[in-house]
Protein backbone atom coordinates (compact mmCIF):
# COMPACT_ATOMS: atom_id res chain seq x y z
CA UNK A 1 0.00 0.00 0.00
CA UNK A 2 1.13 3.00 -1.03
CA UNK A 3 1.73 6.10 0.99
CA UNK A 4 1.66 4.00 4.76
CA UNK A 5 3.80 5.08 7.52
CA UNK A 6 6.10 2.53 9.19
CA UNK A 7 4.48 0.78 12.21
CA UNK A 8 5.96 2.78 15.38
CA UNK A 9 4.94 5.95 13.21
CA UNK A 10 1.52 4.56 13.20
CA UNK A 11 1.52 3.88 16.94
CA UNK A 12 3.07 7.60 17.83
CA UNK A 13 0.37 9.42 15.18
CA UNK A 14 -2.50 7.28 15.51
CA UNK A 15 -3.32 6.68 12.22
CA UNK A 16 -5.28 3.47 11.75
CA UNK A 17 -5.08 1.29 8.47
CA UNK A 18 -7.94 1.82 6.15
CA UNK A 19 -11.27 0.67 6.38
CA UNK A 20 -12.83 -1.28 3.66
CA UNK A 21 -16.21 -1.74 5.02
CA UNK A 22 -17.75 -1.74 8.44
CA UNK A 23 -21.56 -2.04 9.67
CA UNK A 24 -23.27 -3.04 12.63
CA UNK A 25 -23.53 -6.35 13.60
CA UNK A 26 -25.42 -5.78 17.09
CA UNK A 27 -26.66 -3.15 19.13
CA UNK A 28 -28.25 -2.98 22.40
CA UNK A 29 -26.34 -1.64 25.26
CA UNK A 30 -23.00 -2.42 23.50
CA UNK A 31 -22.70 -2.17 19.89
CA UNK A 32 -21.02 -4.78 17.72
CA UNK A 33 -19.85 -3.66 14.55
CA UNK A 34 -18.37 -6.17 11.09
CA UNK A 35 -15.66 -4.01 10.28
CA UNK A 36 -12.50 -5.22 7.48
CA UNK A 37 -9.40 -3.45 7.16
CA UNK A 38 -6.50 -3.60 4.49
CA UNK A 39 -2.96 -4.64 5.54
CA UNK A 40 -0.10 -3.21 4.02
CA UNK A 41 0.86 -6.12 2.14
CA UNK A 42 -3.30 -5.24 0.43
CA UNK A 43 -4.54 -8.07 2.36
CA UNK A 44 -8.11 -7.53 3.85
CA UNK A 45 -8.81 -8.62 7.23
CA UNK A 46 -12.71 -8.84 9.25
CA UNK A 47 -12.85 -8.01 12.77
CA UNK A 48 -15.46 -7.80 15.30
CA UNK A 49 -14.98 -4.60 17.38
CA UNK A 50 -17.20 -3.74 20.33
CA UNK A 51 -18.14 -0.88 22.48
CA UNK A 52 -20.48 2.04 23.06
CA UNK A 53 -22.11 4.78 20.38
CA UNK A 54 -20.95 7.22 22.50
CA UNK A 55 -17.57 9.50 21.39
CA UNK A 56 -14.36 9.42 22.94
CA UNK A 57 -13.14 9.58 25.29
CA UNK A 58 -16.18 7.27 26.34
CA UNK A 59 -15.80 6.63 30.14
CA UNK A 60 -12.91 7.89 32.91
CA UNK A 61 -11.37 6.47 35.65
CA UNK A 62 -10.73 8.13 39.33
CA UNK A 63 -7.71 7.63 41.54
CA UNK A 64 -8.54 9.00 45.08
CA UNK A 65 -5.63 9.47 46.95
CA UNK A 66 -5.38 10.97 50.45
CA UNK A 67 -2.15 12.67 50.87
CA UNK A 68 -1.93 12.77 54.87
CA UNK A 69 -2.72 9.11 54.84
CA UNK A 70 -1.43 7.87 51.90
CA UNK A 71 -4.34 5.88 51.28
CA UNK A 72 -6.73 5.51 48.70
CA UNK A 73 -10.27 4.14 48.17
CA UNK A 74 -11.59 1.42 46.08
CA UNK A 75 -14.69 -0.08 45.18
CA UNK A 76 -15.66 -3.77 44.81
CA UNK A 77 -18.02 -3.98 41.78
CA UNK A 78 -20.10 -6.67 40.22
CA UNK A 79 -18.61 -7.69 36.73
CA UNK A 80 -20.69 -9.11 34.08
CA UNK A 81 -18.15 -10.43 31.74
CA UNK A 82 -16.18 -12.60 34.18
CA UNK A 83 -19.41 -12.99 36.17
CA UNK A 84 -17.51 -11.88 39.39
CA UNK A 85 -16.79 -9.07 41.88
CA UNK A 86 -13.91 -7.61 41.28
CA UNK A 87 -12.05 -4.33 42.31
CA UNK A 88 -11.56 -1.71 41.00
CA UNK A 89 -11.69 2.37 40.90
CA UNK A 90 -14.74 4.44 40.28
CA UNK A 91 -15.42 4.76 36.94
CA UNK A 92 -18.07 5.46 34.37
CA UNK A 93 -19.40 6.67 31.28
CA UNK A 94 -18.94 10.24 30.06
CA UNK A 95 -22.51 11.11 29.16
CA UNK A 96 -22.88 14.49 26.88
CA UNK A 97 -26.44 14.76 27.62
CA UNK A 98 -25.85 14.52 31.50
CA UNK A 99 -21.92 15.66 31.78
CA UNK A 100 -20.86 19.01 30.84
CA UNK A 101 -17.32 17.61 30.58
CA UNK A 102 -14.93 14.62 31.07
CA UNK A 103 -14.09 16.29 34.34
CA UNK A 104 -18.23 16.61 35.54
CA UNK A 105 -17.90 12.99 34.60
CA UNK A 106 -15.24 11.97 36.90
CA UNK A 107 -16.51 14.40 39.75
CA UNK A 108 -20.27 12.17 39.52
CA UNK A 109 -18.27 8.71 39.15
CA UNK A 110 -16.53 9.78 42.26
CA UNK A 111 -19.37 10.93 44.17
CA UNK A 112 -22.18 8.08 42.39
CA UNK A 113 -19.38 5.23 43.26
CA UNK A 114 -17.02 6.03 45.82
CA UNK A 115 -19.19 8.45 47.91
CA UNK A 116 -16.80 11.53 47.98
CA UNK A 117 -16.58 14.54 46.56
CA UNK A 118 -14.33 17.67 45.93
CA UNK A 119 -10.53 17.53 46.53
CA UNK A 120 -7.94 18.17 43.66
CA UNK A 121 -8.48 16.67 40.17
CA UNK A 122 -6.08 15.89 38.06
CA UNK A 123 -6.00 14.43 34.42
CA UNK A 124 -3.19 12.44 33.52
CA UNK A 125 -3.38 12.87 30.18
CA UNK A 126 -2.92 16.32 28.24
CA UNK A 127 -5.96 17.98 27.59
CA UNK A 128 -7.73 17.48 24.27
CA UNK A 129 -6.22 13.84 24.19
CA UNK A 130 -9.10 11.07 23.36
CA UNK A 131 -8.11 8.10 26.15
CA UNK A 132 -6.18 5.12 26.25
CA UNK A 133 -7.85 2.24 24.09
CA UNK A 134 -9.07 0.07 26.93
CA UNK A 135 -9.10 -3.14 24.84
CA UNK A 136 -7.88 -4.37 21.56
CA UNK A 137 -11.00 -5.70 20.01
CA UNK A 138 -13.01 -2.19 21.52
CA UNK A 139 -13.68 0.80 20.45
CA UNK A 140 -13.91 2.55 23.65
CA UNK A 141 -11.15 4.98 25.45
CA UNK A 142 -11.08 6.10 28.83
CA UNK A 143 -9.45 9.55 30.18
CA UNK A 144 -7.48 8.17 33.97
CA UNK A 145 -7.95 10.84 36.65
CA UNK A 146 -6.02 11.90 39.98
CA UNK A 147 -8.04 13.11 43.03
CA UNK A 148 -6.02 14.37 45.77
CA UNK A 149 -8.17 14.31 49.95
CA UNK A 150 -11.64 14.46 48.25
CA UNK A 151 -14.17 14.42 51.12
CA UNK A 152 -16.83 12.32 52.14
CA UNK A 153 -20.23 13.06 50.51
CA UNK A 154 -23.08 13.08 52.34
CA UNK A 155 -25.35 13.55 49.45
CA UNK A 156 -23.89 11.24 46.98
CA UNK A 157 -25.26 10.94 43.04
CA UNK A 158 -27.41 8.02 42.41
CA UNK A 159 -25.99 4.97 41.22
CA UNK A 160 -27.67 3.15 37.93
CA UNK A 161 -29.72 0.08 39.14
CA UNK A 162 -27.64 -2.49 37.38
CA UNK A 163 -24.85 -1.78 39.75
CA UNK A 164 -23.45 -3.67 42.95
CA UNK A 165 -20.81 -1.74 44.78
CA UNK A 166 -19.33 -1.90 48.03
CA UNK A 167 -17.00 0.61 48.87
CA UNK A 168 -13.22 0.40 50.36
CA UNK A 169 -12.27 3.34 52.17
CA UNK A 170 -8.52 4.00 53.76
CA UNK A 171 -6.41 1.43 51.91
CA UNK A 172 -2.78 1.25 52.15
CA UNK A 173 -0.44 1.54 49.12
CA UNK A 174 0.99 -1.73 50.16
CA UNK A 175 -2.80 -3.47 50.39
CA UNK A 176 -3.40 -1.73 46.59
CA UNK A 177 -0.33 -3.36 45.06
CA UNK A 178 -1.31 -6.58 46.58
CA UNK A 179 -4.25 -6.89 44.98
CA UNK A 180 -2.97 -5.36 41.84
CA UNK A 181 -0.45 -8.46 41.84
CA UNK A 182 -3.16 -10.84 42.21
CA UNK A 183 -5.18 -10.08 39.30
CA UNK A 184 -8.19 -8.78 41.60
CA UNK A 185 -7.94 -4.98 40.13
CA UNK A 186 -9.58 -4.39 36.52
CA UNK A 187 -6.95 -3.22 34.16
CA UNK A 188 -8.38 0.11 33.17
CA UNK A 189 -7.76 1.39 36.76
CA UNK A 190 -4.55 -1.00 37.08
CA UNK A 191 -3.31 1.46 34.19
CA UNK A 192 -4.21 4.89 36.07
CA UNK A 193 -2.56 3.27 39.25
CA UNK A 194 0.67 3.25 37.25
CA UNK A 195 0.17 6.99 36.06
CA UNK A 196 -1.48 8.16 38.74
CA UNK A 197 1.96 6.90 41.09
CA UNK A 198 3.87 8.20 38.60
CA UNK A 199 2.77 11.76 39.42
CA UNK A 200 2.36 11.13 43.03
CA UNK A 201 6.07 10.36 42.91
CA UNK A 202 7.15 12.95 40.84
CA UNK A 203 5.15 15.68 43.16
CA UNK A 204 7.12 14.21 46.19
CA UNK A 205 3.83 12.82 47.47
CA UNK A 206 5.31 9.46 47.48
CA UNK A 207 8.74 7.58 47.76
CA UNK A 208 8.02 4.47 46.12
CA UNK A 209 5.18 2.06 44.72
CA UNK A 210 6.69 -0.36 42.75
Amino acid sequence: MANMLPLVEMVQSGEGLPVVEEKVAYKRYLTVWQRSVQFPDGKTVEWDVTGHTLPNPAFVVVFPFNTTKKTTTLIIEYCQGPNQMKYCFPAGAVDRKKHTSVEDAARAELSEEALLKSGQLISLLPEGHEGISELKWGRNKFIPFLVLDAESDENPGQRDDEELIEVVSDVSMERLKEIMLKGELMLPSVQTIVMGVDWLKRNGYLESFF
